[in-house]
This record gives structure tokens, sequence and C-alpha cells, in this order.
């Protein structure tokens, strides 16, 4: 009886270190949900860890979607709503730690503009995908440039923009 009772106690005592550690990664968007849909961070480390998290799985629905999953097509277009849900938590955290964000989001600059491209080659057919225009376009207007025309635009100017992107949006 002894023995037995060690043994449980020992099994116990394994089972929980090793289910501590096995906090494994989402791999779909489906995960993600179930790992985030009632998580409330503590900090911002702790909301940085799980944005880093979501980013991954979004870079690797890309992809799936490109070798032509298509139920990974449609978490992407799922995940911004699902992305929507963490924005006053991102808006937040950004404020309490804006140091944190912005390696962050240095972080995965370079790798969002890689697949920026890879999504409008997904949903454009290859023909009207232009890599000179967009070339072009971008040799053409420097940042200054660019930001300057994003601080003479008004609130105004911002609803029009908006209302004619979501009339295009819904027209496909």
């Amino acid at each position: 009886m002894k023995k037995t009772v060690i043994f449980l106690l020992s099994a116990v005592f394994m089972f929980t270190i090793f289910s501590c550690g096995s906090d494994k990664p989402a791999e779909n968007l489906s995960e993600l949900k179930e790992k985030y849909s009632d998580k409330e961070f503590k900090n911002c480390d702790e909301f940085i860890v799980a944005a880093e998290e979501m980013m991954e799985v979004y870079f690797k629905t890309i992809d799936k979607a490109i070798e032509g999953d298509e139920a990974a097509e449609k978490d992407i277009e799922a995940f911004e709503d699902f992305l929507d849900n963490w924005e006053s938590d991102a808006e937040k955290f950004e404020k309490e730690c804006p140091e944190k964000f912005e390696e962050f989001e240095a972080k995965f600059e370079d790798k969002m503009e890689t697949y920026y491209d890879k999504l409008m080659k997904l949903y454009m057919p290859e023909e009207d995908f232009d890599d000179e225009w967009n070339d072009e376009w971008e040799e053409e207007m420097t940042d200054e440039e660019f930001a300057e025309i994003l601080d003479e635009m008004t609130e105004e100017d911002w609803e029009e923009l908006n209302a004619e992107l979501e009339a295009e949006l819904s027209e496909e």
C-alpha cells in the first residue's frame, strides 16, 4: 500500500512537472481562439508573447493558403475579426511599455512586407499584380512625402478613404 501511494504521488508530481512545460504554440486560428478566447493578459510581456504567437500563426496560415489550402484561406479572412478583439489590450499595453511594442513592431515589419506581397498575389490574379508598378510607385514617393500627405489628411479625408475602401471590399 505504501509503495502504491508513493507511486501515485510520484506520478502526479511528474505529470504536474511535464504538463506545466507543455504549453505548445497554436498551429492554426481555431487553436488560437481556444487558447486565448478568455485570456486576460496581466502585463505587457505576456501580451507581446501572445501577439508574437498570433502573428506566427497568421504567417503560417498565409503560407498554407498560398499552397492551396482552402481552410487556411478562410482563416485569413477570419483573422482580422479575431485580432480586432485584442485591439483595446494592445492600445493599453502599448501605452504602458512603448519600447517593447517598438521592438515587437520592428521584429515583424520586414516579415509583414514579404507577406503583404504574398497576400496580394493570393487575392489578385497574377496578370493584375504588377511588381514593376509597385516598385516605380515606391521609388517615386519618399517616406517623408508619404508622411506629409498623411499629416495633411483631415478627419473627413480619412472617413472618405475608409468609405471608398469599404465600398471596394463589398463589391468583391
